[in-house]
């Protein structure tokens, strides 16, 4: 019995489409980094050591305290990215399939001030104001191909009862209303029980456990994350530099998928013709964090910086519906039935991991060489689900899914280093970054490489930025537990898994004024 109950739970973390709860969410929120100027992306991200820069005073406030003249900026780009994506199958070779997306964004935009006091050992006491982009979520998917199971062996899933033996499912009304409710209203999930107090819940597909079934998913996915920065920072003796700073994240996600199943050859998997499974969500996100930093001068041409990042309190808005198209034979003709959830609503709490930043810079007469250690630990991410509820299956689900996110992650060290070449007033610069993947059973890393120029004036200065790089990752259309219905010992309800190869181009330019 405690098997079942802990499949019923990984299930229940699976509805990734219609409710935002999950590891994966609490991943994508925090692993966010500020990405605003285009210097910083020139040299890879890894200028918080030198400070005088919006994107590297947003990671170490302490660089606030190293400008001489009041600056202003603005920063903006757009992004592309090419989706490749093919669905996993042992028994099909599937094709591959291409998504392009592209987007202009709005990167960045601040000041900072600059004041001296007078008779004091501290040089410069400055204070920002920064909006700085954190990170983007447009991302389209598509993919086409036959594998084993279908989704109806989740909606069966979902329907079980803990209590019960076999097939044995909750009653109708106790189903959920975002998957099993509508499966059972659309025939999709029928009751095929002869006691009037039991229900034996069945699917047309488990008549074929072993047949590959045509699948296919169209994913959209919108949004992105800012963060406004107020900050102050301190130059003591051109020797020591300390700074602190408060942000404020905002955003949202927003998800739209479409999936079907359909025959590949009419009656292939009768009375079954076709499914079409679609959901929403969008997630406002706003919060609250910190950050502290230190940056020592020991010689004119080292700079040695260390930075913190407090875990950010965030707060999330779920609202989100489904809707279920379901098609079969019945009496000898095509029959197609149609449901629709709910409208649903959740507010909730993330606190996300604290985040350490380690960095150093050589500094010469014809440009410097930087590098910077990131170290974060997803472990550490916390939901609170019951901040905004009492439901006592909130706190429930809430321990469960914290533990998913413990079990599911690992902590890693992040590696960026670049340099800048100074010719007059004109800059060259080239970076990478090496991003080892966060998840517990993967040592994949993703790397990320990085040019530019730019033109440093008295007054005025341009750059700008060309950063392209690859990743590999693979997704599920929905999750299952893996049940074996017919108790032969091999699992009936599998897991669909879609291998991707994203590649992602950003041109970003920036123009700021000394004042």
């Amino acid at each position: 019995m405690k098997v079942k109950f802990l499949l019923m739970f990984f299930i229940a973390i699976g509805i990734q489409h219609t409710y935002g709860q999950t590891s994966s969410e609490a991943l994508r929120y925090s692993m966010f980094r500020p990405y605003s100027t285009s210097r910083a992306i020139g040299v890879g991200n890894s200028m918080s050591a030198l400070g005088g820069d919006f994107s590297a005073i947003a990671i170490n406030p302490a660089g606030i305290g190293l400008y001489r003249k009041s600056d202003a900026y603005v920063s903006m780009g757009t992004i592309w990215e090419k989706n490749e994506a093919r669905l996993n199958s042992d028994q099909h070779q599937n094709s591959i399939f291409e998504e392009n997306t592209g987007k202009f964004s709005l990167n960045g935009l601040g000041f900072v001030g600059v004041s001296n006091p007078i008779a004091s050992d501290w040089q410069n006491v400055n204070v920002s104001i920064n909006l700085v982009r954190t990170a983007d979520f447009r991302r389209d998917i598509y993919f086409k191909g036959r594998s084993r199971g279908s989704i109806t062996d989740r909606f069966l899933e979902l329907a079980l009862d803990p209590l019960g033996q076999g097939l044995e499912g909750l009653h109708p009304d106790d189903l959920d209303d975002f998957e099993a409710g509508l499966a059972y209203e659309t025939g999709a999930l029928f009751d095929t029980g002869t006691d009037s107090l039991k229900y034996i819940y069945n699917t047309d597909f488990l008549a074929y456990p072993e047949y590959a079934v045509l699948k296919e998913q169209s994913v959209k996915q919108y949004g992105g994350m800012h963060e406004f920065t107020f900050g102050v920072g301190a130059n003591y003796r051109e020797w020591m530099a300390l700074g602190l700073s408060l942000h404020i994240p905002f955003g949202f996600f927003e998800s739209s998928t479409v999936y079907t199943e359909s025959e590949a050859i009419k009656n292939e998997y009768l009375p079954f013709r076709s499914l079409v499974f679609e959901n929403k969500l969008k997630t406002e996100i706003s919060g609250v964090g910190a950050k502290m930093g230190i940056i020592l001068k020991p010689t004119p041409f080292l700079r040695l910086g260390a930075a913190i990042q407090t875990p950010y309190l965030l707060t999330l808005k779920d609202k989100y519906h489904t809707s279920l198209e379901y098609g079969f034979v019945l009496n000898n003709r095509d029959t197609l039935f149609d449901a629709r959830s709910p409208d649903g609503e959740f507010e909730y709490r993330l606190t996300t991991p604290w985040r350490s930043v380690f960095s150093v810079a050589l500094i010469g007469t014809y440009g410097f060489i930087s590098g910077e250690v990131d170290w974060i630990n997803p472990q550490q991410a916390h939901y609170n689900l019951s901040a905004f509820s009492d439901d006592a299956g909130d706190t429930s689900f809430e321990q469960e899914l914290n533990a998913d996110i413990d079990k599911q992650y690992k902590s890693v060290m992040q590696y960026r280093l670049g340099a800048e070449l100074a010719l007059s007033k004109l800059r060259l610069r080239a970076g990478s970054q090496w991003l080892p993947q966060t998840y517990t059973n993967s040592d994949e890393q993703e790397h990320y490489y990085s040019f530019g120029g730019g033109y440093r004036g008295d007054k005025i200065y341009f750059d700008f930025a060309y950063s392209f790089g690859k990743q590999n990752q693979s997704y599920a259309p929905y999750l299952t537990g893996n049940s074996d219905f017919n108790g032969d010992g091999k699992i009936d309800a599998v897991t669909p898994l879609v291998n991707q190869n994203i590649n992602r181009v950003e041109i970003l330019f920036t123009i700021g004024w000394k004042i």
